[in-house]
């Protein structure tokens, strides 16, 4: 044979395995491959050294049930009609577990699914009157095997549901379970020699780094909140932005701000531990050169920068996203994309790399071929940011709300916007007309809000 050591990949015949692993909240910059020093994250470092990175991957509804329901459709919201959370994702559409089992692959879905609407709120008729318990049936859309909660955030006394309404309980700090219950399903699925062997696809939907902030203690004590680095644009809002009442009130609000960043990293350190457990998994299994593994989040965190806490904002630290990826049979090592990725584009782009035909309806791009190395970068690709809606009132109605500072809006305000974020600018519009305009390559922290310089104009009369 031939010893020739080349970092292009041999196609193998074997349909791939996926293994999508999906995580909550998380940003962009939450990692070392993305230029953070004071983050540990040595298996998704070794993810991208082995793979690819996409530098600019988008989040484009950057909340939890919308964006889940683009990942798993490749159809932007207005499309796949969940447009806030603890909406319903329609049952008739065409969506990955669905696409996947019909090419023959064993399905299988572990962790927070959020996509049953009610389901999260509490009893209702469509989910045997469970919290979090959704039954077997197209609600699952196509995964067939279950180990989820709805939605609970419940970290440390966590439940799970498989094809009962009896509630499983899980002992310690719920990644750690669901790992080793994603590490049982690889192996269960890695046992028949091929070809008999159906590939699998596993979704592994960890509930962290969202709130709460909270991380195993062993995790939590390798960051020191005073030692950390806050960025540059915390605690800056932009003109006719309150800091938010999250974070406290002035003079407390930095030790608040370190405390809750010190957790939310300890967090990420604890889950790329937990990666590295499936990384081996699959090592052990010898099926590492023909599985498709993917690490990405809903969207990310503003923990404090441009005054705001959590989501939904336009802002980088809440639209940029991990998309960290490896397929050795397929995607050539150390590759680093800077083409922009949004949500839609996912779901084609694994159906390319897999070489499965794409179903009609989706709205996202294959961009198999860039990853590949068969085909240049699209250096002005673009992808949508949205936000329909007036606020986060999360399913409570107005009068339940405190109303925010004053403002007479509710806590959580977010104005409807829409926007672009291309590989260099990001650009945002809200009721009123032009709102956002950053050049991102010379304005990373996004400070400087070019939208009424008069040398931007012209460029905007263009766009």
């Amino acid at each position: 044979g031939d010893d020739t050591v080349s970092n292009t990949p041999q196609h193998s015949r074997k349909q791939p395995n996926l293994l999508f692993v999906l995580v909550d909240q998380m940003r962009h910059v939450a990692m070392g491959c993305a230029g953070n020093g004071q983050i540990r994250t040595p298996n998704l470092d070794r993810l991208a050294d082995e793979g690819a990175m996409f530098n600019h991957a988008v989040s484009n509804i950057s909340v939890c049930t919308p964006a889940r329901a683009c990942i798993l459709t490749g159809r932007y919201p207005l499309s796949h009609t969940v447009l806030t959370n603890n909406s319903m994702l329609p049952n008739e559409l065409p969506s990955m577990g669905k696409i996947l089992k019909a090419a023959g692959y064993a399905t299988g879905h572990i962790g927070k699914w959020h996509l049953s609407g009610e389901a999260y709120i509490g009893a209702t008729q469509h989910n045997d009157f469970q919290n979090g318990y959704i039954p077997p049936g197209d609600m699952r859309h196509g995964f067939d095997y279950w180990a989820v909660h709805h939605c609970s955030h419940s970290y440390w006394n966590a439940t799970y549901f498989g094809d009962t309404p009896e509630p499983i309980v899980v002992n310690g700090w719920e990644p750690d379970t669901q790992t080793d219950l994603a590490i049982d399903f690889i192996r269960e699925h890695t046992l028949q020699e091929a070809p008999e062997r159906h590939p699998f696809a596993l979704v592994v939907s960890w509930g962290p780094p969202h709130t709460p902030f909270t991380a195993p203690p062993e995790f939590r004590e390798l960051y020191d909140p005073a030692e950390l680095e806050l960025r540059e644009n915390v605690f800056r809002p932009p003109t006719g932005f309150p800091v938010t009442s999250e974070i406290g009130e002035e003079g407390t609000r930095e030790g608040v701000l370190r405390e809750q960043t010190a957790n939310y990293y300890g967090a990420i350190t604890s889950l790329d531990h937990n990666l590295g457990r499936l990384l081996d998994a699959l090592d052990q299994q010898g099926v590492a050169e023909e599985t498709i593994v993917v690490f990405t989040s809903d969207h990310g965190e503003m923990l404090g920068s441009h005054g705001q806490m959590y989501k939904v904002q336009p802002w980088d630290e809440s639209v940029r996203i991990p998309f960290v990826m490896r397929y050795p049979d397929g995607i050539p090592t150390g590759t680093s994309i800077d083409t922009v990725l949004g949500h839609p584009d996912i779901l084609p782009t694994l159906l390319g790399l897999m070489r499965l035909p794409l179903p009609e309806g989706i709205e996202g791009d294959d961009l198999s071929a860039i990853l590949r190395g068969e085909a240049p970068e699209i250096a002005d690709r673009s992808t949508l940011l949205l936000w329909v809606c007036s606020a986060l009132t999360w399913g409570k109605k107005w009068t339940d709300v405190d109303v925010y500072r004053g403002l007479g809006a509710p806590k959580g305000f977010v104005r409807p916007y829409r926007g672009i974020r291309t590989q260099t600018h990001t650009y945002v519009e809200d009721r009123a007309g032009p709102w956002l305009l950053y050049d991102n390559q010379q304005d990373p922290d996004q400070l400087d809000n070019l939208i009424n310089k008069p040398e931007y104009a012209e460029s905007l009369q263009k766009g």
